[in-house]
Order: structure tokens, then C-alpha cells, then sequence
């Protein structure tokens, strides 16, 4: 879940006063537990490596179930670190312990050095490589076990490599961005006052979401789809969809990743992405669906609308905060002036609750947001590779799909249901498959749509396609009600933003921006 462990990272590197250690001597106390703490949470990850290697070793028949275990307790492990670095920071005195022994003299005054922040999560980032090394053995076995030996595996070196730079580009990216801004208003006062200093920071992230794409090819090692049958199936497909693109890439992961997905705002810097695996375990008429997928993305502007969404959104936090802050500070009754007061105390951590704030208006209101629109794109990919017979029963070799992907058919459909379902299996993930309601039901549903926030579960998007394929529900009852959706959303935003640049003053708004 890269996105909570950018606002996780975020919320550490803030300047915020954290607490002292539990008891004296300070330093010495902050040291032993953190390095106890990681040091834990590595066994656990040593000994979760040793089960799975052992188990394959003495029964490779087991190795469906010991993969959905593996995974299961990964997964876990991945919340217990995060615990485990906050109870770092939060109790055992690592951040106070950080902020202590990084102050440089400057101009005078004590000053934390240039981009320490970062070790504030220090431990975590310890605990992540460290983790990367122990789990190379348990992955290394899971796939000679899964592929039988067909695929080559990474070295250990590629292996790590591999993982720190998907870490580079989805996580530290926007973390180093923060902390550079920090850095700054610590060293250079007087520049970060000025207006092309704050023309320049709003300037960052469009610029970033344009070329990214460009900054994404060499960090991932991309390399452009070499020539064959699915390049030149892909190229026609797009003709006679009228997209354009810069190129198709293929991610090399070794078998390790079974996803294809599409970046960039405009077609100069638009790539198409797959990973190996999904090419090869694919048959190419569900992977003209994947691809159709892909482009209904850019077809139906998805990827400028999640960039307005978020810009707007991230005004409206920001003027919201400052509305509560000038209210507060002049505030005359009791209530509030004592709040006031109680707010002056605990300033610095007063910054925690935007990085929460935000984190939570973004998995609740984008992720419905963008659910909506992964199921758009789903119908996009389901009339890419369909006829235009609303009743038709199967394709064939003489089969005649038309310009434009307006079509929708049965036999579309269901081959691109087909394709999810393939994605599903291939990713190691469970299928619901109904009966009566129990605890452990429950809890695995809300953990499925929890790890799949943003596209929602699999098998909800295929009972929905199929059930479209039955004639149980209405396409365009639901491409009118998610028009709706996106119409009420945006303006409901640019109306709260007038209202509070308005209340707040605009140019109080683009300084706090």
C-alpha cells in the first residue's frame, strides 16, 4: 500500500517534538529499544523465510497453500513494521533521540541538518531492506516451485535493485519532495517568502504528474515491446481505436508481476506498460481487453481528472485548515480561548492531523472516485473486443470489430471477464464464493476492499460484467450516473474552494499553499 506509507514517512519527517524516551539515560534507552524493536520484526521476517523454504523443500505439493500463507503473513508484517517504527518514534524516543543529535549551528541559532528528517524513519527503512534480503529466499523458492523452473529468477543484487526502485519512485519521491521544502524554509527564510518561490512549489507537482513518465522508463528499467505478433496486434488495436501513445513497454520482473497499466497526461509522453508475466500467461484475445482497459483510461480523460480532483482537493484541505485556524485565533469565548490556548502547547503536533486528514479524505472520497471509473474502463475494454451483434454468442478468425470501440456484446464481456478472473488467479488472489455470512467472511471482504481501494475487488467487478453480459444491468444507466457523479464532485469542490478563498482571503490561501 504505497500511498499510506508516503503519508505514514510524511507525517514523521514533520518538526514536530517528539517525545522523550520512557526513562534515563535518554540516549542510550532510545537506542536499545529501537534496535530491539527492528531486530524483532527482522526475526519474525527471518522466521516466516525459514517456513516457507523448508515446507517447499520437504512438500512442493503445498505450494498454492503456502503462497496464499506467505502472502497473508507479508502482508501482516507489513503493518507490524509500520507499528513497530511508530512506536519507535512515539515511545521509545528514536525521533526525539534524531532531532537531538542532528542541530547544526546556523545564522546563529540551532538548526536541524539538511534533510535529517529522513532519519526520523530510519528504522523503517532498515527494516525494509532488511526484510528485501530474508524474503529473496522464501520468493526465490515460491517461484521455482510456481514455474517449475521454466522462468529464471532475479540474483539476489537484481532482486533488491528491483524492489528499491518501484520504493524510489512510488514512496520516497513525494517524501524527499516534502522534506526539500522543509530544508528550504529552514536555510533560506527569506527565498521561501517570495512569490516565485511559491509559484515554483505549486509548480512541482503538475510538473512531476507530466513527466513522470519519462523519469519512470529508466527508474523501472523499461524497455520499449520488441517487435512480434502482440506489438504489431497492439499497434492495430490502438489504430482502430484512434489512440495515440509514445510507445508500448515491457517491464522485465521475472514472473513477478502480473499487472499492465498507463501513464502519462499527454500522448508525447504516454506509455502503455506491461510486465512480462501478463504477456505470457495471457491469451491475446483477453489481452486486447487488458490493453482496451488501458486506453479507456485516457479515452475517457481519467488521468486529467484524477489530476484536477487532487489539485482542488489538496486547495480545499488547505483553505479549510487555515478557515479553522483564523477562527480559532480570533475567537472570543471561553471555550475556544481556552482551546486556543491548549493548541499553542501542543503546536508542532498540530501538524499531524492534516497529514491524517488528507490520507483519510483520500481513501474514502478518491478511492470512490476512482472505483467508478475502473469499472468505466472495464466497459472500455469490454467494447474493444466486441462485435457489433448486441447478440452474439462467440468470436471467431471472420469476426469484424468496429472503429471506436462503441460496441458491447456478450461475448466481449465475457472475454474480458475471463481476463480479470486470469488476473485474479494469476496474482495469488481469493475468490469469493458466497454462502452464508460468517466472521471470517466479513473480515476477509472489508480486508479485500481495503487492499483494493482504489480499483475495487476483482470479483465484484466480474459479477458485475457478467451480470451486464446477462442483461441484469443497464451500461448506460451506469455511464449517466457516473457522469453525474464526477459533475457533482468537481463542482462541489471548486464551490467549497471559491467559498473559502473568499472567507480566508485569497492571498492569505496562496501563502499557506
Amino acid at each position: 500500500m504505497p500511498i499510506l506509507l508516503v503519508f505514514v514517512l510524511i507525517a514523521a519527517c514533520l518538526p514536530v517534538e517528539w517525545p522523550l524516551p520512557p526513562f534515563a539515560p535518554e540516549r542510550r534507552v532510545a537506542l536499545a529499544l529501537t534496535g530491539g524493536s527492528v531486530a524483532l520484526v527482522l526475526a519474525l521476517a527471518f522466521t516466516l523465510r525459514v517456513w516457507v523454504v523448508r515446507t517447499l523443500r520437504l512438500d512442493p505439493a503445498r505450494r498454492y497453500e503456502v503462497a496464499r500463507t506467505y502472502n497473508w503473513w507479508r502482508r501482516t508484517l507489513f503493518f507490524l513494521n509500520i507499528g513497530t517504527v511508530a512506536a519507535c518514534v512515539l515511545v521509545f524516543g528514536w525521533g526525539w533521540l534524531v532531532w537531538r543529535e542532528t542541530l547544526v549551528f546556523w545564522n546563529d541559532a540551532a538548526q536541524m541538518a539538511p534533510f535529517a528528517e529522513l532519519a526520523v524513519p530510519l528504522p523503517y527503512f532498515v527494516i525494509l531492506l532488511g526484510c528485501w534480503f530474508i524474503y529473496y529466499d522464501a520468493e526465490r523458492a515460491l517461484h521455482r516451485v510456481l514455474h517449475l523452473g521454466d522462468r529464471p529468477y532475479w540474483s539476489r543484487s537484481a532482486y533488491l535493485l528491483h524492489n528499491l526502485r518501484q520504493f524510489a519512485l512510488l514512496v520516497a519521491l513525494p517524501v524527499v519532495l516534502i522534506v526539500t521544502q522543509q530544508t528550504l524554509n529552514r536555510y533560506a527564510p527569506e527565498m521561501s517568502r517570495t512569490t516565485l518561490y511559491k509559484v515554483a512549489s505549486l509548480a512541482v507537482v503538475p510538473c512531476i504528474i507530466l513527466f513522470m513518465p519519462l523519469v519512470m522508463k529508466p527508474l523501472l528499467g523499461l524497455r520499449s515491446m520488441p517487435a512480434g505478433p502482440t506489438r504489431d496486434r497492439f499497434e492495430a488495436l490502438a489504430k482502430r481505436l484512434n489512440f495515440r501513445c509514445a510507445d508500448f513497454l515491457l517491464w522485465h520482473t521475472h514472473g513477478a508481476a502480473i499487472n499492465a497499466f498507463i501513464t502519462g497526461l499527454v500522448p508525447r509522453v504516454r506509455y502503455v506498460v506491461f510486465t512480462d508475466r501478463i504477456l505470457e500467461d495471457i491469451p491475446p484475445d483477453e489481452l486486447d481487453g487488458v490493453l482496451g482497459h488501458e486506453i479507456g483510461h485516457a479515452k475517457h480523460g481519467h488521468l486529467w481528472l484524477y489530476a484536477v480532483f487532487l489539485a482542488l482537493s489538496l486547495s480545499v484541505l488547505a483553505a479549510l485548515t487555515l478557515y479553522l485556524d483564523q477562527y480559532v485565533n480570533t475567537a472570543t469565548s471561553e471555550e475556544l480561548v481556552r482551546l486556543r490556548g491548549w493548541l499553542v502547547g501542543a503546536k508542532t503536533w498540530m501538524l499531524l492531523p492534516p497529514v491524517v486528514l488528507i490520507a483519510a479524505y483520500l481513501f474514502v472520497v478518491f478511492g470512490a472516485l476512482s472505483r467508478r471509473c475502473e469499472r468505466q474502463a472495464d466497459l472500455y475494454g469490454c467494447k474493444t473486443i466486441s462485435c457489433a451483434n448486441p447478440a452474439c454468442t462467440e468470436h471467431d478468425e471472420k469476426t469484424v470489430y468496429p472503429p471506436g470501440g462503441n460496441c458491447l456484446c456478450p461475448t466481449g464481456i465475457r472475454t474480458f471477464a475471463r481476463a480479470l478472473d486470469r488476473v485474479r488467479e494469476l496474482n495469488g488472489m481469493e475468490c469469493d464464493s458466497g454462502g452464508r455470512f460468517t466472521l471470517r467472511r466479513v473480515l476477509r471482504s472489508v480486508w479485500g476492499w481495503v487492499r483494493a481501494w482504489q480499483h475495487g475487488p476483482i470479483s465484484r467487478r466480474i459479477s458485475y460484467l457478467l451480470d451486464l453480459a446477462n442483461g441484469l444491468v443497464d451500461e448506460r444507466r451506469f455511464q449517466r450516473r457516473l457522469f453525474a457523479f464526477k459533475c457533482v464532485l468537481m463542482l462541489s469542490l471548486a464551490a467549497a474552494l471559491v467559498a473559502l478563498g473568499e472567507a480566508v482571503g485569497w492571498k492569505d490561501l496562496f501563502d499557506a499553499l
